[in-house]
This record gives structure tokens, C-alpha cells and sequence, in this order.
């Protein structure tokens, strides 16, 4: 089934101009860096308590129904606190004073058990895992940037021995679900957490954990996000010494665009958020003010007036037209997930904008070059360093045209093959095969053709000179 997109909410030139709360935080901006401040306000993507909350439940929804699963809300543990059960496997109690995006999170585990026939269970303990012989556990996160968080949360589950028993022996599948990650941020965490990925392992530990979000996206993939003139956005916020310089890009320097009305990331540039004597945020404590909220919701949606043609299914008619059809290199181009894209490639094709082979039809060909040329795709590397020692001696692969030269370097093929790479007394196979192989016809040496009628005053060849 065809997921629906997201509606995100943007800030309107109108309201930036008009905004006094707005006015005063680029005033702290020099006037030549106002207008790129200003630039960055508009790429910003702000999504609303609704819209996370039915993602969510669409997401835990779709679970096979044949499984239990226990759901637990990711929150970041004290500085102090290394376990997340206590000796008797009970849960770690959440603190009294608020925990940010994990409240939210928190109340809708609740919401979702309630109304779950038994399927899922909310923050079990030890005990409650052991007898209904529990596999599969949800981690579920509002947004990762670094995945520091995450990471430290599983270390903290796998502190307690049963748990790490349980873990050691495969027992346990992990399911992290967070509204939005960086790609970059599943290996970090699969090598932060406990435990061998090494390929010999009968359970490695990345085959024991599976990401599921609505947007993924690349680091270092800065265009998508904002816009063509990033570069001068990452140096307006590098620019302000005021705040701290883990904070100027975001934390882990990740430098997101993605707002949540419940909370406010740490991974978003620091100027927006980072508060003390010297600077004052848009958003301090990480919350969304109330005229913040009073301002979005006067403000018209992205996605409002791209409801008939979505950029997104744009972006893949134009992908596909220029050749990379693979389902696993478009969700790689367009930073989605590999069933979002499968699920796309399949609504495309239901609106006969692709046909079976995933080729272009001709009313979505058209679409394309109808479209804005500027979608946002972003570029990809094509640059490939390749060693030098890959490569095949260009000399030797053409035979020497004096003939005992060449005989000699035939015979002694075995010297000449420890000089190449690979294992010992193996020879590089494009090496070996272009000297031990008779060469063509067409690259032999030929004396020039003379006519026999024709009497050569020179006598003949190999003669003494006259």
C-alpha cells in the first residue's frame, strides 16, 4: 500500500518580514548575513505533533501481526546511569521533570498498547520478557542525528546479563523507528553498541537490527537540504564564535532542517536554538515558542502546492530517465528507505507513469521535461580512486617486436610474475595472459611486401653493405 507523504510547514517570506520575534533574532546578524539567515529560515521543515504521531502509529500498525512485540521510548540516560534494568529487571523509573521528545513518544507507546489485543507490551520488564519468551523489541526515537543517543541506550539494555545472554544467543531483534536518520548514523551505531560483526559470527550484530524512518538522508548531502546556497548558510553558522563550536553545526555537525512542535533537535544549527549571555536562539531550551506555533499555523504548508505533481515522484521519473533504475541506488539518491522506494516504483506504475520494466512511458517522459528543473537531486559522486596496482602494465600487454627479446621474457614468465601483486607465486592474470598468449596477427611485426618480378638492386636483406 502506497504510504502518504508527510506535510511539512514552512515559514513564508510574509511571515519572516512581518515576525517582531523574528526581526530581533537577525538583528543579532550582520546585514550582509541577514538575507542568507533568512534563506535558512525558509529551508526549515517543521512537523506538527498530528503528523508524527499518525506516522507512528501507521508505522507500529504494520507490524506482522503474528509477533509481540515490546515497545520502549528512547530518552537520554544520566550522565551516572550506565544500566537501563535494575537488578531485579525492572525498568529504571523515568524521572519526575520532563524528558523533551521522549514525553511525547512515551504517551503514544501508551496510546498504542492500550489498543493492541495483547500484541505489543509498553516498557516490559525482565521477568514479563522471559515469560511470554519475547523476540522482537521496539526502539522508537522522534529523530537520530549522531546516534549517540540511541547507541547508549542499547548499551545500557545490554548491561544487564540476562539481557546480554539473550542478546549473545540471538534472541533478540531490535527495530529502531525514528521519524527521520542519517544514513551515516546506522554504521555508527552498530559499531558503538556491544558486541562482533565480524563476518565469521553466526549472529552479527548488524543483522540483529533493522532501521525503519520516514526520511533518510545523506550528511553531506547539504543541497537537499538547503538549498544551492548552503555554502554560505554553513559559514554564516560557523561564523558565530558566540556559541559553542560542538553546536554550531548541529551536534555531530549533522546540520538537520527538521523541526518537531514537540521538541527541537540538537543536531539543527546552533543559532537557532543555542541560548546564553551573548546569543539568544529562535527557538531557546530547544521548545518552539508559542508565537512560533501561532505563525506556522497561519503559514501555508510545502506541500500544498505540489499536491498534484509531488517533487519526490518527480525526482524518480527523473532518475529513471537518466538511467539508475536499481530500487536500492534510488533510495540512496532520494534518501528514503528501500520499501518506501519499491512502494513508490509501484504507485508510478499504478498511475502508468512507468511501465514494468521500470522504463519511462510517454505521458511520464512528458512529466518530466515539464517539470522544474530544479528538484533538489542531488549530485552524485562519480570519482573513484582506483590503486595503482589494479591496473595492467600498459608495456606488457603489446609483445616486444625483437624476437629474442620476447622469447626470453616468455621463458622466464615465472621471474617476472613476483613482481606483481596478489598472492605468492600467483601472477596478475591480465599480466600473464597477455604475455603467455600468441599475439594477434594484427599487432605482429611484418617486413613490408615487396613484389617478386621486381628485382631488388640491394640484394637481399641481411646481405653486406656495398
Amino acid at each position: 500500500m502506497m504510504q502518504s507523504k508527510p506535510i511539512f510547514q514552512q515559514l513564508s517570506t510574509v511571515a519572516i518580514e512581518t515576525s517582531p520575534e523574528i526581526q530581533a533574532w537577525l538583528s543579532q546578524f550582520s546585514l550582509v548575513n541577514r538575507q542568507t539567515a533568512k534563506v535558512l529560515l525558509h529551508h526549515l521543515k517543521f512537523v506538527s505533533r498530528d503528523e508524527f504521531s499518525n506516522w507512528l502509529r501507521r508505522v507500529i500498525g504494520e507490524l506482522p501481526d503474528s509477533e509481540i512485540y515490546a515497545l520502549y521510548s528512547v530518552r537520554k540516560l544520566d550522565n551516572n546511569q550506565t544500566f537501563f534494568c535494575k537488578k531485579d529487571g525492572e525498568p529504571v523509573l523515568r524521572p519526575g521533570t520532563s524528558q523533551g521528545s521522549e514525553d511525547l513518544v512515551y504517551s503514544l507507546v501508551s496510546n498504542l498498547v492500550r489498543s493492541s489485543n495483547g500484541r505489543f507490551l509498553d516498557h516490559p520488564s525482565l521477568a514479563n520478557l522471559k515469560d511470554q519468551q519475547i523476540r522482537n523489541f521496539v526502539l522508537i526515537d522522534d529523530s537520530i542525528g549522531s546516534g549517540d543517543r540511541i547507541s547508549e541506550f542499547i548499551n545500557a539494555m545490554l548491561a544487564h546479563p540476562t539481557f546480554l545472554s539473550w542478546w549473545s544467543f540471538g534472541w533478540v531483534r531490535l527495530r529502531i523507528v525514528s521519524f527521520a536518520r542519517p544514513r551515516d548514523s546506522e554504521k555508527r551505531i552498530i559499531a558503538k553498541i556491544r558486541g562482533s560483526d565480524h563476518g565469521k559470527r553466526k549472529f552479527r550484530k548488524s543483522d540483529k537490527i533493522i532501521f525503519t524512518s520516514q526520511i533518510v538522508y545523506g550528511i553531506d548531502w547539504y543541497e537537499a537540504r538547503w538549498g544551492k546556497e548552503y555554502a554560505q548558510i554553513i559559514d554564516v553558522c560557523k561564523s558565530k564564535t558566540k556559541i559553542k563550536k560542538k553546536f554550531r553545526l548541529g551536534y555531530g555537525d549533522v546540520m538537520a532542517n527538521l523541526v518537531f512542535h514537540h521538541s527541537v533537535p540538537n543536531n539543527l544549527p546552533g543559532i537557532l536554538w543555542y541560548k546564553n549571555a551573548k546569543w539568544h536562539g529562535l527557538m531557546p531550551e530547544r521548545s518552539i515558542p508559542g508565537w512560533l506555533l501561532n505563525l506556522l499555523e497561519r503559514a501555508p504548508t510545502g506541500s500544498a502546492a505540489n499536491a498534484k505533481i509531488p517533487n519526490e515522484l518527480l525526482r524518480l521519473l527523473t532518475l529513471v530517465k537518466r538511467g539508475v533504475r536499481s530500487t536500492r541506488s534510488l533510495a540512496i539518491r532520494l534518501g528514503v528507505d528501500h520499501e518506501y522506494i519499491i512502494d513508490l516504483m509501484a504507485h508510478a506504475t499504478e498511475l502508468q507513469l512507468l511501465n514494468p520494466q521500470a522504463r519511462l512511458t510517454a505521458d511520464g517522459l512528458e512529466r518530466v521535461l515539464q517539470s522544474d528543473k530544479h528538484l533538489m537531486i542531488p549530485e552524485w559522486n562519480w570519482s573513484l580512486y582506483i590503486p595503482s596496482s589494479w591496473c595492467a602494465d600498459r608495456a606488457t600487454v603489446q609483445p616486444p617486436t625483437n624476437k629474442s627479446f620476447c622469447s626470453h621474457r616468455l621463458a622466464d614468465s615465472v621471474k617476472v610474475s613476483t613482481l606483481t601483486d596478489g598472492d605468492g607465486g600467483q601472477s596478475s592474470l591480465e599480466r600473464s595472459d597477455a604475455k603467455a598468449a600468441t599475439p594477434p596477427f594484427g599487432v605482429t611485426s611484418h617486413l613490408p611486401s615487396t613484389s617478386r618480378k621486381r628485382r631488388d638492386t640491394d640484394g637481399p636483406q641481411g646481405s653486406k653493405e656495398r
